[in-house]
């Protein structure tokens, strides 16, 4: 018998302790949710949920030690395929050991635990159970798994999407945030901590913020840890609007803004190093585009539904949701009366999603921005063929690189969607349902996701879509063109 291929080495065996030091970190944070929902349950006196996150939190905190242990005894480098098969491996654990408390404390199926266990991990905040039958250190759990959830979400945006600028992803920026990549051996410590500091910062003066305008602090700290993460998930039962309170939701929005915006923003913003950066364009392009989303979403809005008696309140309620859509938070700002924007523009604007490096979902501003410039050139190539246009691929071989990387993103999408909506009609699901969970679940938005998951004639949800919107969440989050890099190194 032959040895292997030098390739199928790198990416197999020697990789392993490096990856393995990677999936003990990812169980030795998520002790943070079991702990914090142990205590939670404590001062309900859920004794069954008390044994039941008491339990998980030392099997996990013993699990990550004895991983991290082993892991360090050898070399722990990890190269590039490595790193590719690296953030499946912690988006499956991840995903994996948040599923045990909604078996053992919600009763639910595998199937329905794993779908639970995905859409708080990778921040879509749809459950399967009315809000007034979960506990409240369910409620809490369901909440800091989504936060932890937008945390992983931003590492793997720093340490792989940029660092190998996987479907074109602006890295120019980067080095505010990862340590030590112009030497090969980014410093993942030193970049968790440029990463984690400042996400925990907007989160604690969004609760902060919250409480201050008189909002309950139990909603003000759900609120700010599902808002942060652009998560969906709305842990209180209400018969007005989310918080009964405008300048609650009015700071909602802000911070919804502030979630979907560039970690690297935040960074150097928080640093006063915001003038040092080449690259943060696409934070005000995101706010430009979100202002015009508004303006067209109302206009269109009007033409199917008319506005009501209260005119503010309504066109308040729009604007709310036509920006918790474009953020891909998915909160719905009053549950009872549902959407009244078409769908088929919130379905675009999910797609579009928010920047490069935030907790948001969608295909991102950044290759919008880039793919507009780019046919815009190619139209301008075809006017003028013997001219060298300005910014166009025949300038600058590095642009051609870029542009490829971006369409093959955005088609890739594409196709993943439209064989995604196959599979949701062919499970039952009417057109416009499918095409609302394809768009809604690759790109973590609730709303489209919680309005069409059951079937049209009331015969409940199949257990196939489920899974499927579990596995096109974490695609979404994973980016499918790693999935293709950790098969393939030289086509992504």
């Amino acid at each position: 018998m032959g040895f292997p291929p030098p390739k199928l080495i790198e990416l197999g065996v020697f990789q392993m302790p490096g990856i393995g030091k990677l999936l003990a970190l990812v169980l030795m944070a998520f002790c943070v949710a079991t702990l914090g929902s142990l205590v939670i349950a404590a001062l309900d006196r859920d004794i069954k949920a008390v044994e039941v996150f008491g339990f998980l939190t030392i099997t996990y905190g013993t699990i990550s030690a004895f991983t991290y242990m082993v892991a360090t005894t050898q070399s722990a480098s990890i190269k590039r395929g490595g790193v590719f098969l690296g953030a499946i491996a912690m988006w499956a654990t991840l995903v994996a050991i948040a599923m045990p408390p909604f078996m053992l404390l919600e009763n639910a199926h595998p199937i329905a635990a794993f779908f639970e266990a995905s859409s708080a991990a990778v921040t879509l905040g749809t459950t399967l159970l009315p809000i007034n039958a979960i506990s409240i250190s369910m409620t809490f759990y369901r909440s800091i798994v989504a936060w932890l959830g937008g945390l992983l979400t931003l590492m793997l945006a720093v340490y792989v999407l940029g660092r190998y600028a996987v479907g074109g992803t602006p890295n120019r920026d980067l080095r505010f945030v990862l340590h030590g990549a112009s030497r090969g051996t980014p410093r993942l410590l030193a970049t968790f901590f440029e990463v984690a500091l400042p996400y925990l910062a907007v989160t604690i003066a969004c609760i902060i913020s919250l409480i201050l305008a008189g909002v309950n602090p139990v909603h003000a700290v759900l609120g700010g840890l599902n808002t942060l993460s652009t998560n969906g998930f709305l842990g209180w039962a209400t018969t007005g609007s989310i918080f009964n309170n405008r300048l609650g939701e009015i700071l909602l929005l802000v911070f919804m803004l502030i979630g979907a915006s560039s970690i690297i923003w935040q960074r150097t913003l928080f640093s006063q190093q915001l003038g040092q950066t080449r690259e943060q364009l696409e934070s005000l392009k995101f706010l430009l585009f979100g202002a015009g989303a508004v303006i067209l979403g109302v206009l269109f809005s009007l033409t199917a539904y008319p506005l009501g008696s209260r005119i503010g309140d309504d066109l308040f309620n729009r604007i709310f949701d036509i920006i918790s859509t474009l953020t891909t938070t998915g909160l719905t700002h009053i549950p009872s009366q549902g959407i009244h924007v078409p769908i088929i523009f919130l379905v675009g604007l999910a797609l579009v999603g928010g920047t490069s490096y935030s907790t948001a979902g969608g295909i991102k501003i950044f290759r919008i921005s880039a793919m507009m410039r780019h046919s815009t050139n190619e139209i301008m190539r075809l006017v003028y063929p013997s001219q060298l246009i300005k910014g166009s691929i025949d300038t600058d071989s590095g642009k051609f690189s870029n542009s490829k990387a971006i369409w093959s993103a955005f088609f890739s999408v594409m196709i993943f969607i439209v064989v995604s909506m196959s599979i949701f009609t062919g499970l039952g699901h009417g057109f416009e349902q499918a095409m609302a969970l394809s768009f809604g679940a690759f790109s973590s938005v609730s709303s489209l996701v919680s309005q069409n998951l059951y079937l049209s004639d009331g015969s409940g949800v199949p257990l196939m879509s489920l899974l499927w919107i579990g596995f096109m969440g974490l695609a979404g989050r994973i980016e499918l063109l790693v999935l293709l890099a950790a098969l393939s190194r030289n086509r992504w």
